[in-house]
């Protein structure tokens, strides 16, 4: 019999009922990068920085390019879940599934919301080096809710910015934490492999 080749487990495209795939991970750890990446950022130029001086525009176009790629990828990313086989769920009470279930929902929510609320809140373009993404404040989408809602830009732009703010403050760090807390549980005290199946070659697939 030939051995199973560990690389074709790497490379393993599509989800099964047992792990997920390339491209399920390739959008679970590009949003936790990019998501984690934008936190470091913001709070850099927030401990380091004076954060309404010319100098720090440069640094905070890093946290708006990594919190669109946040936006950009979720949506490919939620079709994906929805389309692709979805592994098992591990053994466990109903009520745990029910709260890994709400967790997710959650954490869905904000890499929906965070970029959003962060895009349409930010008065400045967006530049990724190849293109330039204009500021919501320039589009036609914002004139539309400025004449529909008899709104200027300061008006629209505050409450839209507190959201955000809040969001990022008081909400995201608790409900990454629980995802992370959750995925260390199953790994070290459950050890029933759920982690290993998002993590990259984390091994091969059950026959």
């Amino acid at each position: 019999m030939t051995p199973a080749h560990p690389f074709k487990d790497f490379m393993q495209w599509n989800n099964s009922t047992h792990r997920f795939g390339a491209i399920a991970q390739l959008f679970h750890w590009t949003s936790a990068a990019a998501f984690i990446g934008a936190y470091v950022v913001v709070y850099y130029v927030i401990w380091f920085m004076d954060d309404t001086s010319p100098e720090s525009l440069p640094v905070l176009n890093i946290h708006w390019v990594l919190g669109l790629l946040v936006g950009f990828v979720v949506v490919p990313r939620l079709l994906w879940r929805l389309w692709a086989v979805q592994p098992a769920q591990p053994t466990g009470p109903a009520w745990e599934h029910a709260l890994a279930h709400a967790a997710h929902i959650g954490l869905y929510g904000l890499l929906i919301v965070m970029p959003v609320t962060g895009y349409i809140g930010t008065g400045a373009p967006t530049d990724f080096g190849l293109f330039t993404v204009t500021g919501f404040n320039e589009t036609a989408a914002f004139a539309w809710v400025s004449e529909s809602l008899h709104v200027t830009w300061d008006e629209f732009e505050a409450p839209v910015d507190a959201v955000h703010h809040f969001l990022g403050k008081f909400v995201a760090w608790g409900v990454v934490a629980l995802h992370v807390a959750a995925a260390l549980y199953h790994h070290w005290v459950r050890r029933d492999g759920v982690l290993q199946r998002m993590w990259p070659g984390g091994g091969p697939q059950p026959k």
